[in-house]
């Protein structure tokens, strides 16, 4: 009997929840899936369904650790094997799958998609990237990257914003001010969501205070303020604030007491669109939890949440100094978990991303 072929767009579907691992994999099956996995719309929907892992830079390796959030999570590390990173390159950010690091104090950069084993190198300037996006409101996605550029003038250092385009392999200065000193007075790095950087901000008054998200939108290269936060605003630095990617399209804020380590998690209801304002964003509290001497989060940054069939999850990356050990932290209900990653026996920068079959030119 002739083997029955599924309608193509019927495997197109089955194909865009495939994790991107294995379709790497997949291309050799026959011409036409090589050819729809460097499609890409493909490439954009197999992105929006994908499974955050994190990613560990140490001197010599970048390593990728999926969790599996099942009824007793285990862990897959899986090491990329890359020669041209060292102590030097620090990582700045990921967007649709790829990681910014630069090198020797801003001297040049790379980005780097470890899963298709891509990288792009910045010309070399005097600016230091500091986050990665795109421009949204075009038809094609347009990838810069925002820094900082100093120059000196009459003997005097002079610190400007700067915006390295991909499609001029070139900077230039721009409008968009302020940004190098509202990242560096918060405790959260940029995350990513629909191109633009978001991070943790604060607005206050002699009275009061909030805490809100602070927006760059690259299309217009400017900063504004998107919304505000769910956690009430305190006088002292006893709390800290960080913020990441939920869902895919979400944003989750965990608040930690530095104090007593007890830990406060909300998510968007809504997806945040490319358009939005942030006028209508709902906040809806997703857990709570305080265990004794649990790591401090804002020192790793490195976390996200989850919630399927088992139940609501929190996971963290981070590194224990006696000995450095990497580990996994896993909190669901009562359950806390922590998974030794034995083939981390160094100091790392950890990162959450999502592999991506998206091919930046």
């Amino acid at each position: 009997m002739v083997p029955r072929k599924l309608p193509s767009d019927l495997e197109e579907e089955i194909l865009i929840r495939v994790p991107p691992l294995s379709l790497v994999r997949f291309r050799s099956v026959c011409k036409e899936w090589n050819t729809l996995f460097n499609n890409k719309r493909f490439a954009d929907k197999n992105f929006a369904c994908g499974r955050p892992e994190f990613m560990l830079k140490t001197h010599s390796h970048v390593y990728s650790i999926s969790v599996n959030l099942n009824d007793n999570p285990t862990i897959k590390v899986r090491d990329f094997r890359f020669d041209l990173l060292g102590d030097r390159y620090r990582h700045y950010g990921t967007c649709d799958g790829y990681l910014l690091f630069m090198y020797d104090y801003n001297k040049r950069g790379v980005v780097l998609n470890p899963l298709l084993r891509k990288t792009k190198w910045f010309a070399e300037a005097s600016s230091g990237g500091k986050g990665m996006g795109y421009d949204g409101s075009k038809p094609e996605k347009s990838y810069k990257i925002i820094g900082i550029m100093k120059t000196y003038s009459l003997g005097e250092k002079i610190t400007t914003s700067a915006v390295f385009e991909f499609a001029t392999n070139a900077w230039k200065v721009t409008h968009c001010t302020g940004f190098h000193k509202e990242i560096t007075s918060t405790h959260s790095s940029p995350v990513s969501l629909n191109g633009n950087l978001y991070w943790t901000g604060y607005n206050y008054t002699a009275e009061t205070g909030q805490y809100v998200i602070e927006r760059l939108d690259f299309s217009k290269e400017i900063i504004k303020t998107f919304c505000i936060l769910p956690c009430k605003w305190k006088e002292s630095s006893s709390h800290a604030q960080v913020l990441a990617i939920y869902k895919g399209d979400r944003f989750s804020v965990l608040e930690q007491c530095i104090r007593t380590r007890e830990i406060e998690i909300w998510v968007t209801k809504n997806k945040i669109g490319n358009g939005d304002d942030g006028d209508d964003v709902v906040w809806i509290k997703f857990m709570t939890f305080s265990i004794p001497d649990f790591p401090l989060v804002l020192s790793y940054k490195s976390y996200y949440v989850d919630n399927n069939i088992y139940g609501k999850s929190f996971l963290l990356c981070c590194l224990t100094k006696k000995p450095k050990q990497g580990w996994i932290y896993i909190v669901r209900g009562d359950m806390c978990k922590q998974i030794k990653i034995d083939e981390v026996l160094c100091k790392f920068q950890s990162s959450v991303y999502v592999p991506s079959l998206i091919n930046i030119s």
